[in-house]
């Protein structure tokens, strides 16, 4: 069937909010669950990433913003996403030695404090979330950048406190998502800066002259080889949707590496991996299917074609919502999903992760 503009909205807004804000949020403690079961109950044992605290309050601000939620909404998602980041801030460091949480237990105990920089990367997601509804931060983003500093590298930036290895791609494209997102609701010069040094540093070192993009690399950001490295298309057609909103806030690219690949060829590149269906798989080669590269397939679609860019007509926007409808979002829960499919089509998840609210309402939005 198509998925008109106006469905997907009104399904954001009318079901997945009220069972993101309803059952996903653990009213005892003001965070949000892990995810939910196929039923929408809790899963009230699992462990909670500081993460996915992070993903929800970004984008419980991002629906607060939105002009077509009434006011009453918009004032609640408003004081969830103050709430889960007042949170973070007050609970999410280890007070033995400052560093950032990762894992915290399900009675909210630290279980891992790795000061990871993908982490860190969404907390910073998060202040840019709040700072655009009006609410002062500005301690508090003060901090992060002290955390940042701590892993600071010759070339981008390590993994985490102790310097883990592989160090991977995918934090620093999300703090090149947060820098960007810090510099559109403040102006402020530094913010512009780190997104560029993201860049930079994606263009010299991530991304491979063929247009690849591997995820793993060493400690000098060598890729590494053969079994040792993996591929992740949802990551690229990301990259691609980042871009965009680079080029939107119309900062010199000197400072940034020189040129991107062409999008329209690296979404090519990318569709030439889907399988007969449309899917994206988890892996490149692979025959998993999560929600979240089909979400990401949409957010650089809808790029693509307002730059004016011809995709074939199977991977417009619309189209592959209404696949991506049909194999996931058609669930017994309003507002829920499903999340990973087999090549069968079979459905091989147990659970709906909440981090996943933040790519669709990326990709719906």
């Amino acid at each position: 069937m198509g998925f008109m503009p106006q469905l997907r909205l009104d399904w954001l807004l009318d079901c997945a909010v009220p069972l993101w804000s309803g059952m996903g949020w653990d009213a005892e403690t003001g965070t949000v669950w892990e995810a939910l079961d196929h039923d929408g109950r809790p899963c009230r044992r699992m462990p909670r990433r500081l993460r996915v605290q992070a993903r929800q309050a970004y984008a419980f601000a991002k629906l607060a913003a939105h002009p077509e939620i009434s006011p009453t909404h918009a004032g609640d998602l408003k004081a969830r996403a103050e709430r889960l980041f007042g949170f973070i801030m007050a609970r999410g460091f280890d007070p033995d030695n400052d560093n950032l949480v990762s894992v915290l237990s399900p009675d909210l105990a630290i279980l891992e404090a790795p000061h990871d920089l993908y982490d860190l990367s969404f907390v910073f997601l998060a202040a840019a979330g709040v700072l655009s509804l009006g609410c002062d931060v500005g301690e508090e983003v003060a901090r992060l950048e002290k955390a940042l500093d701590r892993l600071e590298a010759p070339r981008g930036w390590f993994e985490c406190a102790n310097r883990r290895l592989p160090r991977r791609q995918n934090p620093h494209m999300h703090l090149f998502e947060a820098m960007c997102a810090m510099y559109r609701v403040t102006g402020a010069p530094r913010f512009g800066r780190l997104a560029a040094r993201c860049r930079a540093v994606l263009l010299a070192d991530l991304m491979q002259p063929d247009g690849r993009l591997p995820e793993y690399f060493d400690d000098t950001l060598d890729p590494l080889q053969r079994s040792a490295q993996q591929e992740e298309p949802g990551h690229l057609v990301e990259w691609v949707s980042l871009e965009a909103g680079w080029q939107a806030l119309d900062l010199p690219d000197a400072e940034a590496g020189g040129h991107f690949p062409p999008g329209n060829a690296l979404f090519l590149a990318v569709i030439a991996q889907a399988s007969p269906q449309g899917f994206l798989p988890d892996m490149a080669g692979g025959d998993t299917y999560r929600l979240w590269p089909q979400t990401e397939l949409i957010r650089a679609g809808r790029v693509m074609m307002a730059q004016g860019a011809t995709i074939p007509a199977n991977y417009r926007p619309d189209a592959v919502l209404s696949r991506v409808w049909w194999a996931y979002f058609d669930t017994e829960v309003p507002g829920g999903w499903y999340d990973q499919r087999n090549a069968r089509g079979e459905l091989i998840s147990t659970t709906m992760p909440a981090s996943s609210l933040y790519h669709i309402v990326e990709a719906l939005l």
